[in-house]
């Protein structure tokens, strides 16, 4: 990484700025510098601080592997006089090269660079406690397993399926719940979980550690290949084909999220092909995602068409899949390609393209009509006058995207996360719950399962450790949405004496870039220049320069002119869509109770008003 020579042309440039600019801005233009989460001279000083101490670490795709001395076996005398310190021999640890994050298989340890190198020196530092370590021991939920029965197999519907066949890949049944079951296993093959496949209805279930994550894998260590894919039914379907130069490999949470504690288990497999089942619209950009966290280069793609579909709907069809799993391509193309090489691309997204056009609102149903769906990838922008309802709009807006498996992380800087949090969970119950105290805890539970992150950050803040804190969020817990609210607080009073509009149109290159790199859905929620309340808002009124409406895919507007007419309405104009292009406005009646703008939302609540006293008559 040659960072420090490409940020230095830039500062030439600019010199007549700030340096609390340079210091805060100048390092994210550098576009290789988001390639690594962990400090690239932290990262550095570790490796050479392990040379020094003849540990030599093994370079991976997404880790480096080297010999764990937290672990009780590699301590002893004989075997480190043995082994000689090499990445070759003994129990292996993991160091993700993005995250930091230091990774013990064997010992079911996780911990930082800095506590972990202190345990490779000789002596031991003066004052260092070993972390607390212990074998991986996961009990299982399911006591009464079986072998597979032919009732089982037959549950399936796979088409020459035989009960020996699930036996062979780990597979057993649990009768009372009508279900198959499956162990997850980590790196080190020791069992982390379970994935559970029932019969009645066909959904799958996982079970594992808060810590830990493993993977279900079938085939003989010594191959180099493997095919991914999201559920257990396309699992059984190739794991049966007996292929010879691909492991099967099923990721454990389909494809909402791939951990990082997974990525070890991978670390072998010098070829990756996708082949995964895209059963909603939300994830549909999950392999190219998935991708980015494990090493592009060596991931291939089976892009789903009519005539190479997911492995169980070929194998309906009758399909050679030996031949589908020859066509896959690889996922990072060259600088320069053609159409030849953009063909099958197409046709996928021609055969798919309701789920090309991304997540649908169920609240803002009109929303759909118009930008067709929620996109990885896109900048949209969020104005309105103050007091419209921008923060009270879009927490809604993204608790509807949240309800359908949209992991959304928020950046709160105009008010507290708790106040923001209590309005999220408002407009999830439907009610406040200042009167139902005794309901508190029931939907606590229900709402804690919703993919929402929140950033601790507030008032002003430099952009690098937002940048950070975002990618952070993207790489660990997969996000597909940020949410910057506001972006004026954030970036607070300018330090540049004039220049404030440079600074901002700085800031939106780099959320921009972040987006369209990083594969995720940035909005931005900024508050418009002072106009005159007679006048409605347009894309000019956008605060700063032309840069910010340039940049976005969207813009989204609240016209409010309640204060300005007797008969005024307050609605949400689509002001650019540079998706579909088609521009309009959705009328906006909020619900005080609910906190909410979604007509759906206040329809259901009309008919039950009416409901109601009809029973009661």
């Amino acid at each position: 990484m040659r960072r420090a020579g490409l940020i230095k042309p830039l500062l030439r440039i600019n010199n007549h700025k700030s340096r609390v600019w340079k210091e805060n801005y100048a390092t994210h233009i550098d576009t290789d510098y988001a390639e690594c989460l962990l400090d690239p001279k932290e990262y550095l000083d570790f490796k050479r601080q392990l040379r020094q101490i003849s540990v030599h670490p093994k370079d991976g795709h997404t880790c480096l592997q080297l010999e764990c001395r937290l672990c009780e076996r590699n301590r002893q005398p004989a075997a480190a006089q043995t082994r000689g310190g090499t990445a070759e021999q003994g129990l292996l640890a993991y160091v993700n090269k993005r995250t930091g994050a230091f990774i013990c298989p064997n010992c079911d340890l996780k911990t930082s660079l800095a506590n972990a190198l202190a345990a490779y020196q000789v002596p031991t530092p003066a004052g260092y406690q070993r972390p607390p370590q212990k074998k991986p021991v996961y009990e299982t939920r399911f006591p009464n397993l079986i072998d597979v029965t032919p009732e089982a197999c037959d549950a399936l519907g796979i088409k020459g399926l035989k009960e020996s066949q699930l036996n062979a890949i780990g597979a057993q049944f649990e009768p009372e719940q009508n279900l198959l079951h499956f162990k997850l296993r980590n790196a080190a093959q020791q069992v982390v979980g379970e994935k559970v496949l029932h019969l009645s209805d066909r959904h799958e279930e996982t079970f594992q550690g808060t810590t830990i994550s493993g993977l279900l894998v079938h085939g003989t260590g010594n191959k180099s290949k493997a095919v991914l894919v999201s559920n257990l039914i396309d699992f059984i379907v190739l794991s049966s084909q007996n292929l010879e130069t691909h492991c099967i490999v099923c990721l454990p949470y389909e494809l909402k999220m791939l951990p990082q504690e997974c990525l070890p288990g991978l670390e072998r497999f010098k070829e990756l092909v996708f082949w995964l089942h895209y059963d909603s619209s939300h994830n549909w950009d999950a392999a190219r995602a998935f991708a980015q966290k494990i090493d592009e280069k060596r991931c291939l793609l089976i892009r789903p068409t009519e005539t190479e579909p997911a492995p169980h709907l070929a194998l309906r069809r009758r399909l050679n899949l030996r031949h589908i799993l020859l066509k896959a391509t690889p996922v990072r193309h060259k600088a320069i390609t053609t159409f030849g090489a953009m063909k099958n691309d197409i046709l996928s997204e021609l055969q798919n393209i309701e789920k090309v056009n991304g997540v649908k609102w169920k609240r803002f149903p009109v929303l759909n009509k118009l930008l067709k769906g929620h996109r990885r990838g896109e900048l949209t922008i969020l104005t309105g006058p103050t007091g419209s309802g921008k923060t009270t709009f879009m927490s809604e807006y993204s608790l509807d995207l949240a309800m359908q498996g949209v992991s959304t992380l928020w950046g709160s800087f105009e008010i507290r996360n708790t106040r923001l949090a209590a309005t999220l969970l408002r407009q999830y119950v439907g009610y406040p719950l200042d009167n139902k105290l005794q309901e508190f805890h029931h939907w606590a539970t229900e709402f804690e399962r919703m993919p929402l992150y929140f950033m601790t950050f507030h008032g002003q803040q430099p952009l690098k450790p937002v940048l950070e804190a975002i990618e952070h969020a993207s790489y660990v817990h997969d996000v597909m949405h940020v949410i910057i609210d506001n972006l004026q607080f954030m970036m607070g009073v300018s330090s540049m004496r004039g220049d404030k509009f440079w600074e901002q149109d700085a800031i939106i290159a780099a959320f921009r870039s972040f987006a369209t790199k990083h594969n995720v859905h940035v909005t931005l929620v900024m508050h418009p220049r002072k106009e005159r309340q007679e006048d409605d808002l347009t894309t000019s009124s956008v605060f700063g320069t032309a840069k910010a409406t340039q940049e976005a895919d969207n813009v989204l507007i609240i016209q409010d002119k309640r204060l300005t007419s007797v008969r005024g309405k307050k609605y949400l104009q689509i002001a650019k869509n540079r998706y579909s292009g088609d521009l309009g406005i959705m009328p906006l009646e909020f619900d005080k109770e609910a906190l909410s703008y979604s007509s759906q939302i206040q329809n259901a609540k009309r008919r039950k008003e009416k409901v109601e006293p009809a029973t009661e008559a």
